[in-house]
């Protein structure tokens, strides 16, 4: 019996499943994998094989971007060729897969890596994956890794650049790092600069963190300092010989070739201070050209420049942002320098600096004007034949519209809920310019849904929500129960015409655990009294099923005779009988 049961699995077998299937050996377990009457077919391995389904059906990973005439299962994954079969590589083995069919081809170091090192359990970020390996530890699985740099590579940077690691980095080594330009930086090397080593102006920091939450262990606990890196002034790295004697404008004198190469200190220089106009601050700087010309069409003047005004000699910066004429340009500007201006937020007399706004950079609210460009044409091309510096400033100083409302400079964050009481009142009306989250908002007093009971203490998130546009929602919202809350009583109280449960008629705001429900008319025609007073509601009252797996406590439909909830003691012997007893 034992060889004949034996020569008809052979018959029907075309030979031993793999390890991981082992437990599906056997002809009564044929149709988990093929399709009765038929071939086998990815759905039915897609049942065990969830992860593999998602990445399928989100075209992600090696399953999702192949072809569909390639999708088949068997083909890369042969079955019944013994126990000791490599069913997860196939006749390849596992060095002859091809990484870049999963998207993410092994260039220069990566190609190195040992495949163990990158698909470990720590770098699995798929939230499927994880799963699945926690319920099948022994599995093995090559899925679930992210692909950028900063999710398996440690940050050695400790968040002071961006995490785009390719824009100075490429696979072929760490250091150097080839796509890195210093020009890009708002520090230029230029002279001697270009010649001095990174350490002098980056120092090593030692990182006394243990990193214990990072997916890599770090190279090493020091780090180069790259920001902040102080350097608006030469002397936030270089010492100043002079003492502060000569001013804080080093570029006066000195140029980035040589310290030893010094400037404006001798010659023409020497010879202004003869004139009614001594050279002071960037003025000694300047190349005499720039003031005196020739330029193209125009010949040298040496006598009879005016100069009792910044607009006798510069162009108005700022494009008539600032009126016409424009106000005195030390006002805010000094001889050291263009920038930084020394304007101070208490010069700000039109619209007055308060709260919030006193902190606002001036950028957030005077931006970038392309449109100003049409007046900027003419200057530039004045600037560029004397080969001055062009510092035109594209900004709108003078902010259109009315500036005493919010809605000038700000977007409706409520997206039009509050327009008829913006338009009457203003964003002041709730909020402060002192912060924009300072609100003063009386909810008893300016909405339809006072606040009791335990909805004083609610968030207000947990009522006014993202919608599906992505704004909080704060008006219409429905104030009944059900609006918010779901219902526990799986609407065995609703209404049969509105289909609506009036939550208020038994529970109070205070607390939903109360209640003032009495088993007494006109909440039941069933009073409890004699022993029922003292039965637990549970006894009477069972949690049920109610559908998809909800269980909630029953209350309608409980029977309310003897012999709905007693076992008649009395085996049927007083059935039918009415009457009562006689002495």
């Amino acid at each position: 019996m034992l060889a004949a049961a034996g020569a008809r699995a052979d018959v029907f077998s075309p030979g031993p499943l793999a390890q991981s299937h082992a437990n599906l050996e056997g002809l009564t377990n044929c149709t988990k994998c093929h399709v009765a009457g038929g071939k086998l077919s990815n759905d039915t391995c897609l049942v065990c094989h969830k992860t593999t389904r998602q990445d399928i059906t989100k075209h992600r990973g090696i399953h999702g971007r192949l072809p569909p005439a390639e999708l088949t299962c068997n083909k890369c994954h042969p079955e019944h060729l013994g126990r000791d079969a490599d069913l997860l590589w196939g006749p390849k083995r596992q060095k002859g897969f091809d990484h870049a069919k999963t998207g993410y081809p092994l260039k220069g170091e990566h190609a190195k890596v040992e495949c163990a090192a990158c698909h470990t359990d720590r770098l699995i970020r798929d939230p499927a994956v994880r799963a699945t390996r926690a319920k099948k530890p022994k599995q093995a699985t090559f899925l679930g890794l992210p692909t950028q740099c900063a999710q398996c590579h440690f940050d050695e940077h400790r968040g002071q650049l961006s995490t785009k690691c390719a824009h100075c980095h490429t696979e072929a080594s760490w250091k150097p790092a080839p796509r890195f330009s210093h020009a890009k930086t708002d520090f230029p090397l230029l002279g001697k600069h270009a010649g001095v080593k990174c350490a002098k102006c980056h120092p090593s920091v030692t990182d006394g963190k243990a990193h214990t939450d990072a997916p890599m262990p770090p190279y090493s606990e020091t780090f180069m300092r790259m920001s902040p890196v102080a350097h608006a002034s030469c002397t936030d790295c270089h010492k100043d010989p002079h003492e502060g004697r000569l001013g804080a404008n080093c570029t006066a004198c000195h140029t980035v070739n040589d310290w030893k190469e010094v400037k404006g200190v001798s010659g023409e220089r020497a010879f202004h201070e003869k004139t009614r106009y001594p050279l002071r601050g960037a003025h000694a700087t300047v190349d005499c050209k720039s003031c005196h010309g020739p330029f193209p069409g125009v010949r040298a003047v040496f006598k009879g420049l005016k100069f009792d005004n910044c607009s006798d000699c510069h162009v108005d910066a700022h494009l008539g942002e600032l009126g016409s004429p424009p106000p005195a340009c030390d006002a805010c500007h000094s001889l050291a320098s263009f920038r930084p201006a020394i304007y101070e937020p208490a010069a700000h007399i039109r619209y007055p600096l308060e709260g919030a706004h006193f902190s606002t950079p001036c950028s957030g609210c005077h931006r970038s004007d392309a449109a100003l460009e049409s007046r900027a044409a003419p200057i530039r091309a004045f600037l560029e034949k004397r080969r001055r510096k062009d510092q035109v400033v594209l900004r709108r100083f003078r902010v259109p519209g009315d500036t005493r409302r919010c809605d000038t400079c700000h977007a409706d964050t409520h997206r039009g809920q509050f327009a008829a009481r913006v338009k009457q009142a203003g964003c002041a009306d709730c909020h402060r310019v002192a912060s924009f989250a300072q609100v003063q908002f009386d909810h008893n007093r300016e909405s339809s849904f006072r606040l009791t009971g335990a909805h004083e203490n609610a968030a207000c998130s947990g009522c006014h929500v993202l919608d599906l546009a992505g704004v909080i929602r704060y008006k219409p919202l429905a104030g009944d129960c059900a609006s918010c809350h779901a219902d526990p009583h799986a609407a065995q109280f609703a209404d049969a015409r509105t289909r609506a449960t009036d939550c208020a008629r038994c529970h109070p705001t205070s607390d939903w655990k109360r209640t003032t429900f009495v088993h007494w008319p006109p909440f039941t025609a069933f009073v409890l009294d004699g022993r029922h007073a003292s039965v637990e509601c549970a006894a009477c009252h069972p949690d049920v099923d109610v559908g998809d797996g909800v269980r909630a406590r029953h209350y309608r439909g409980i029977p309310t005779t003897c012999a709905g909830c007693h076992f008649d003691v009395h085996r049927g012997a007083f059935r039918g009988f009415t009457g009562g007893f006689t002495r």
